[in-house]
């Protein structure tokens, strides 16, 4: 037999809980001490821990009590809680890619864009058919393709990551020559992370430049919309960076 106080500390409760749980029936003790104080055996500690563990499982005190009594199917409050979990799990999911989407948008603005956001959302909101219909008639055989690999801002793996920061380290560039060797540099490597996404393809690469030039075209692809200082910086920079891959190939073609 131990008192209240020290089931208390055993179970890390209050002994206020475990007075409440009394006057519920939850857990009657089995007698008192002689100064009035509850007392409790091991087949009510035995139930404690019941308690707790379904607790801690999610179900309420008024589900746990009929459970523990008998008086309750249990498999099917068991498969009750699972379907409430794991429907949990799923808006859980859903908060966790939309909070991931606002801490990407914060890197690569520097502040939250509301108006951009509420925007992007309505459009979300309008559905996720019309936007699939919308890439099929710009990118035809594509569109599942881009779909798949095309980074996408409420994505929390490394592969976004790099492109926030490549797109990040160019807008600290914006007032650099587009020709200059540091934007070069970071043109070159977007490039490369694009040809190893999408291939050789540069006509489908040029497809998806002029797309996401727009951030009208972009909105409704359900993308992220570039700001469009920094859409035309990066159109230039490329621009320099084709002409010179085009001087590469002309002394690569002479010289065989």
């Amino acid at each position: 037999m131990i008192t209240i106080s020290q089931l208390a500390k055993k179970a890390s409760v209050t002994t206020r809980t475990l007075r409440y749980y009394d006057s519920i029936g939850l857990l009657t003790p089995s007698g008192t001490t002689k100064g009035g104080h509850r007392t409790y055996n091991e087949k009510e500690i035995f139930r404690l821990q019941q308690i707790q563990f379904l607790k801690k499982a999610g179900f309420s005190l008024k589900e746990i009590k009929t459970m523990l009594e008998g008086e309750a199917d249990i498999a099917g409050h068991l498969e009750k809680q699972l379907r409430w979990i794991r429907s949990e799990q799923q808006v859980l999911k859903k908060m966790e890619r939309d909070v991931v989407g606002l801490l990407h948008s914060y890197s690569m603005e520097g502040k939250l864009n509301w108006s951009l956001i509420i925007e992007m959302l309505q459009y979300q909101q309008a559905g996720q058919a019309e936007m699939k219909q919308l890439s099929q008639q710009m990118f035809g055989n594509h569109a599942e393709e881009i779909r798949a690999k095309l980074p996408n801002v409420n994505d929390d793996n490394e592969e976004t990551k790099e492109w926030i920061r490549l797109l990040v380290e160019v807008q600290q560039m914006i007032d650099l020559p587009p020709e200059s060797a540091k934007v070069q540099e970071i043109i070159r490597e977007i490039w490369m992370k694009s040809t190893a996404l999408f291939g050789d393809d540069e006509l489908l690469q040029q497809q998806l430049w002029d797309v996401r030039k727009s951030p009208e075209k972009s909105l409704k692809l359900g993308w992220y919309p570039l700001d469009k200082n920094l859409l035309q910086f990066l159109d230039q920079a490329f621009a320099v960076y084709e002409q010179e891959r085009g001087k590469e190939h002309d002394g690569m073609d002479s010289s065989v």
